[in-house]
Formats: structure tokens, sequence, C-alpha cells
């Protein structure tokens, strides 16, 4: 059987290493990158690469030919540099008008839990959830653009914090003073599990879904981060003294029963340990 065609719209710390994971599966990948220097590091690993820009009217050469694909991870940075959080919005309805005029049957759109207040409780997918400030409410409508497709179908990853790799959890909180929600629970994901995911969804042709995709463990801030700073001997952070802290726990028990998954990093503190 034919694998189909793949294109990773954003080759960052996750579609990079993404894109190598699919080559090396034997899928046809294009990739997109905003610059010119890293073409020949996708060429290295077996993608044809795409130099393209999103401000927020999409910009590039052979635009057309990224899009003649079978899918499309969606992969754009919802930056906090962003003074108005509704460019983030054209960025994606400029991207999604593009789906509707191609081959592209499939997009997978990484998302985050920040569309859950930290005070929400249990986070779950099914939740009918209102905006709580002006980022959270052009992600939900962003989500909804996705979900909407009339050409194509979507489906929805909403990834946890990220780390691995380079991205050490003992580097996110040293050094900094009164950082609050010291009670707070944390919630992570690994790189290597984002990447199992994506390609189960792709593989499992799970279509028309949102998915919690974070690990099982959820240590409190001042536990997690003080004892990740300590294994790298790095000054841990001071915690603002607070009655009480707000409370999310994002649930991923859909996207393990949908997916058939198993997490390698169910939880980050056992990877603090490990010096993961």
């Amino acid at each position: 059987m034919t694998k189909q065609r793949i294109s990773i719209l954003g080759c960052g710390w996750l579609g990079f290493p993404l894109a190598e994971k699919l080559v090396s599966l034997n899928y046809s990948v294009k990739g997109s990158t905003t610059t010119q220097s890293k073409v020949s590091l996708l060429q290295n690993i077996g993608v044809e690469p795409f130099v393209l820009e999103s401000r927020p009217d999409f910009q590039g050469n052979h635009i057309e030919h990224f899009f003649d694909t079978d899918i499309l991870f969606l992969n754009i940075p919802f930056r906090r540099s962003l003074e108005d959080p509704r460019y983030y919005k054209e960025q994606i309805r400029s991207i999604l008008k593009l789906v509707e005029h191609s081959s592209i049957s499939f997009v997978v759109f990484a998302s985050s839990t920040s569309v859950y207040s930290d005070h929400i409780g249990l986070a779950r997918e099914d939740l009918d959830l209102s905006p709580y400030n002006d980022r959270s409410k052009v992600l939900l409508e962003v989500e909804q653009m996705v979900l909407s497709l009339s050409k194509a179908q979507g489906t929805v990853l909403r990834f946890g914090g990220l780390y691995g790799e380079n991205r050490q959890i003992g580097k996110f909180m040293f050094r900094k003073k009164d950082v609050r929600r010291a009670q707070g629970p944390v919630n992570l994901i690994h790189l290597e599990d984002c990447l199992n995911i994506v390609l189960a969804v792709i593989e499992n042709n799970v279509r028309g879904e949102i998915l919690n995709a974070v690990s099982d463990f959820h240590p409190t801030r001042r536990d997690l981060y003080t004892q990740a700073a300590v294994k790298l001997k790095l000054e841990p952070p001071s915690f603002a003294e607070e009655t009480e802290s707000p409370h999310k726990i994002v649930l991923n028990d859909k996207l393990k029963k949908i997916l058939d998954y198993q997490f390698c990093h169910p939880d980050p503190m056992d990877d603090v340990l490990q010096n993961v």
C-alpha cells in the first residue's frame, strides 16, 4: 500500500523530528521553514523543503506544490509576543483557505492545553469551554475552524507543555523568584510521546476528534521544578506564599482509549530523576 503524502507546516522543535520520523517510515514528506538556512537541514533528512511564511497572508514560492499533498500537520506557533492574538487567527484562516482548494483530505492541528483555564479542575475534551482571555478565545475559534473544514477533515491535538531534547525541565524556572501556583499540578508531555501520538493519529486515521496530549502524572510545580533545577545543579526557583493554588489537571483518557496508546514518559518527575 502506498504511503500517504504529508506536508508539515512548521518544521521547528516538534515539526523537524516529526518529519525525520515520517521519512524513516517511508512517507513522502514536504516541510516548511521560515529561514533559508534550514533548507539544507531538511534536505539532508529526506524532506522536500519550502520557505513559507504567514504574515498573516501566506507567502512563499511553490505554495500550490506544498499543498499538493494528502495530510497537513498544521504546526504554526501561537507566539506570546503577538500584540494582538487575532493575528494568529488570520494566519490560520489564510492557510485553511489554501487547504480548501487543495488535494488535502486531513488536517492535524497542533493546539494547546492553554484553552483550559488554570481554575478548571479536571480538564476533559467534552467540556463546553468559555474563553477566559483573548488568547484562549482565538485558540478555541481556530480549533473550530479546523474541525469545520468543508473539503477536508480535521483533528485537534491539545498538547501540554513540551519537554525533551534541549528543553530541560530544570531550566524552565531556575533562579526565578516568587513563582506563583506552587501547588498547582503540571501538565507536560515529552517530545517522544508527541511524535508517537501524531503518527498514531495519522496511521489510525483518527479524524474529527479533539484529544488531550498530556502525560499521565501531574507533580506539583514546586516539587518538579525544584527537583529538576537541583538535578542540573542550578539555583531552584523560589515560590510565592499563597493560601491556595489554581487547580488544573488535563486528562488523557480519551487519547489513550482511541489510539490504544501507552505513554513512553508517563511521569515527568521520573524523567527528572533519571536525567532524561
